[in-house]
């Protein structure tokens, strides 16, 4: 019966890394993408005295008028940043970020105006969710009684680990992958969201802990693969399902993965095979390699990084966006130092990059500090056609 299931997952393995696509690009796909990340800290009403819809619609308007000032024109909101929802979900309680109390209502839809407000202003909107992530304190109890977690924790399943002061879904779990997934669809389903956005946060250690119960159950039946190569086609297989769902809920909805910049910490430690992601469909429409880096760092400079990136074969059919660290503006070494001109000369890279199809900048609230507005001055000429 363990020999059945293992070939019958690899059968499953191989097809969901098969998904038929059309050449075309989804059509809410701009020419040239300038974004910016929205992270939970910047969307959290705990530190606003009235916390009802109105205070909430002012902050996000203001927000969106800011973005479009910029030259943005796509915004990745993260939606669900601990296992929890800034929108109305029937399988994730409401954030803590909205009220102060994880599963706390509010009589309002935030992802619903947030959508509203910025196809108003030609904006696009991605939802960005963080699939494994349950919480950063790994106390259980601050959980809400509707978590979805409690019922795997209160029974000490391998669905959920322990790991790193913080509490994870084990991304081999196959039940853990159906839930995200789940969410997923529902995001898709309810909301006209023009993309789903996941970040760099997939195997949360390189520990055998992590997944042990799981990988003893591959190899239990029949499975030869070394741990490290059946992490990375577990995490690819899982990508693969996601790109799945989403095109299956709307084939215009673009997804799209943010992963860490250098590529060896992708494969090593969190097994995100992205070299595979770039070759073959069905797994994304744009890749965001967070290029956040100087030019003078020493383990990964800029350039060097942006050439690794861009050398890879994204067979016409993966769009090249490239993460910039606008927090690092003021906030590291003398070559970050708002008025010396990296951003200028990060983005004047990416100009004369073949395969680049825009930027990204992490995150609002940098670009939006008046200390650092002399490194943000010309990002909208990033958008500028240099034949006009």
């Amino acid at each position: 019966m363990k020999k059945l299931l293992c070939v019958i997952f690899s059968i499953l393995f191989l097809l969901s890394g098969c998904v038929t696509t059309s050449d075309e690009p989804p059509k809410s796909e701009p020419e040239k993408v300038s974004a910016v990340w929205i992270f939970y800290s910047e969307l959290s009403m705990l530190g606003e005295k009235s916390k009802n819809e109105g205070t909430f619609t002012a902050k996000v308007e203001k927000m969106l008028d800011n973005c479009v000032e910029w030259g943005i024109n796509t915004v990745f909101l993260q939606v669900r940043p601990f296992s929890d929802s800034f929108y109305k979900s029937d399988i994730f309680p409401w954030s803590y970020y909205l009220t102060g109390k994880q599963g706390k209502s509010v009589d309002y839809d935030p992802l619903e105006i947030c959508i509203e407000l910025a196809h108003e202003r030609g904006l696009a909107l991605h939802a960005w969710i963080n699939p494994f992530r349950i919480a950063f304190d790994d106390d259980a109890s601050k959980l809400s009684e509707n978590h979805p977690a409690l019922d795997w924790i209160n029974n000490k399943t391998a669905d959920v680990v322990f790991v790193n002061g913080g509490i994870y879904y084990s991304p081999a779990s196959s039940s853990a992958q159906r839930l995200v997934l789940d969410g997923v669809r529902e995001i898709v389903r309810k909301y006209d969201v023009d993309g789903i956005h996941i970040d760099d946060y997939f195997y949360p250690s390189t520990d055998k802990s992590v997944d042990k119960a799981f990988y003893k159950q591959y190899t239990d039946g029949g499975g030869k693969l070394e741990l490290d190569e059946w992490r990375l086609n577990t995490v690819s297989a899982f990508v693969s399902q996601m790109y799945t769902v989403v095109k299956s809920e709307n084939s215009d909805c673009i997804f799209s993965i943010s992963p860490a910049g250098n590529t060896n910490n992708n494969y090593e430690q969190q097994y995100a095979d992205v070299r595979l992601w770039c070759s073959r469909r069905g797994y994304a429409d744009w890749i965001i390699p967070q290029l956040y880096y100087g030019f003078e760092d020493e383990a990964l400079p800029f350039d060097k990084a942006l050439n690794e990136w861009s050398g890879l074969n994204t067979i016409g059919a993966v769009r090249m966006i490239y993460g910039i660290a606008a927090y690092k503006v003021n906030n590291s070494d003398a070559e970050w130092q708002a008025g010396t001109g990296i951003i200028d000369k990060q983005l004047a890279l990416l100009e004369e990059d073949g395969n680049c199809c825009g930027a990204a900048y992490f995150s609002y609230a940098s670009l939006a500090d008046k200390s650092r507005q002399p490194e943000f001055r010309n990002i909208s000429s990033f958008l500028a056609d240099p034949s006009e």
